[in-house]
């Protein structure tokens, strides 16, 4: 059966693109000066389960991709060893963070867990730019910090989503379909106009035909299943998360 969302179809999606763009990552679309004219930009978000994350980073290695890895500050995501081996194998880490919705909306604890959790994640790995965690479950963006603070001044390049220019076809697999509609915060704020693609097969399909000069790419590494038990599971989990979305969606 050929199954979307396991490691081997993520293997494909990877050889794809190894075989038509050069990677790099969000750092160095943020700091070079001399970016190719054709790319793709490999970020994964590191909600659950970060041993996904090791097994698709050396699958990435394995075939020369560049990307960037954001993970989140809890007990279960944030674990030093798999962070730094991830580092250690030539990918950039950064900080997932979700403080507006840790402090309630607070503006002024957001801005101190964040000065604690970065400093915590620098004694660990270099961070030089940082990706807010949209949980659907909260009514309060972190992306909302830099409307009265600068990330700059704690030494980052750039976030995720407000760094990145027009000329960016993004695409995440949120929902189990890249750029659902029912997306409620994994989206760019400046972007070119969406193109549907509802599986990782046609994804394929997009990147094989090479019509596109700048793609963004996102994922979630827990998404990813290494068996068909696992797979089963996600499944389960994506459609009862994505039900939840449609309902929170009409509300709001």
């Amino acid at each position: 059966m050929n199954l979307d969302f396991t490691c081997e179809k993520f293997y494909e999606l990877c050889r794809s693109i190894k075989d038509n763009y050069p990677t790099i990552t969000i750092a160095d679309y943020l700091y070079s000066n001399n970016l190719p004219g054709r790319f793709v930009i490999m970020r994964h978000d590191i909600d659950r389960k970060p041993e996904n994350s090791l097994h698709m980073a050396r699958i990435e290695k394995d075939l020369g991709i560049a990307a960037t890895y954001y993970f989140r500050m809890n007990s279960n995501v944030f674990i030093p060893e798999i962070i730094g081996k991830i580092e250690n194998i030539g990918h950039d880490v950064g900080y997932h963070y979700e403080t507006l919705g840790k402090s309630k909306g607070d503006y002024k604890k957001a801005m101190e867990i964040f000065e604690y959790e970065l400093e915590e994640f620098r004694k660990i790995c270099k961070v030089k730019t940082i990706c807010m965690h949209g949980d659907p479950l909260s009514k309060y963006d972190s992306r909302d910090l830099w409307k009265v603070y600068e990330f700059k001044d704690f030494d980052i390049l750039g976030e995720a989503y407000l760094s990145i220019g027009k000329d960016i076809n993004y695409f995440s697999d949120t929902g189990r379909s890249w750029n659902s509609k029912n997306n409620m915060r994994d989206f760019m704020l400046n972007k070119k106009e969406n193109i549907t693609v509802d599986s990782t097969d046609r994804m394929i399909d997009l990147i094989n035909g090479n019509k596109l000069n700048r793609l963004y790419i996102t994922s979630h590494p827990e998404r990813w299943a290494s068996g068909k038990i696992e797979w089963c599971s996600n499944y389960a989990k994506d459609f009862v998360f994505s039900t939840g979305k449609k309902i929170l969606v009409t509300m709001r």
